[in-house]
């Protein structure tokens, strides 16, 4: 009997590292990239920090809500193209700084469960992982940019 609690005590433990794991990838100052003047320089930025977001995603983010965003039904909330992500970019950065718990609806159906708070991720790293998952909805082009996660902070 001790050994089997030992055992979930010990899953328990690495499934809390791996849903927050911290990153420390290059590409995460908060400074940022600075533009170029020509279009295809921009594209390669926003190319670059779609791969960034990805990254942090997948670090991150992946093991609740899924490689595909579509999270877990009734447990963990979808995040591909849902009214939520592509809506007001304040609430998913507060969302990232501060963690929920409690009951939210998403697309009609109900979640109750908790998120942990990544502070420990760099203004660029949560603009650039909010970036990536409103990346194929209606939010495309209303970018999250590290200015606007500093002030939430």
């Amino acid at each position: 009997m001790k050994f089997l609690t030992f055992i979930s005590v010990l899953i328990l433990f690495i499934g809390s590292i791996a849903c927050k794991q911290n990153t420390n990838d290059t590409n995460s100052s908060d400074a940022g990239n600075t533009l170029g003047t020509s279009p295809a320089s921009s594209i390669k930025n926003r190319n670059s920090r779609f791969d960034a977001g990805k990254l942090v995603y997948d670090r991150n983010c992946k093991v609740c809500h899924q490689a595909n965003r579509m999270g877990m039904p009734r447990v963990y909330p979808p995040l591909k193209n849902t009214k939520r992500v592509n809506g007001d970019k304040d609430y998913l950065i507060d969302i990232m700084l501060n963690g929920m718990s409690g009951e939210i609806i998403v697309e009609g159906i109900k979640y109750n469960g908790v998120m942990a708070a990544y502070r420990n991720l760099s203004n660029q790293q949560i603009a650039d992982v909010l970036n990536y998952i409103r990346s194929d909805g209606q939010a495309a082009n209303d970018l999250v940019t590290p200015a606007d996660v500093k002030q939430k902070r």
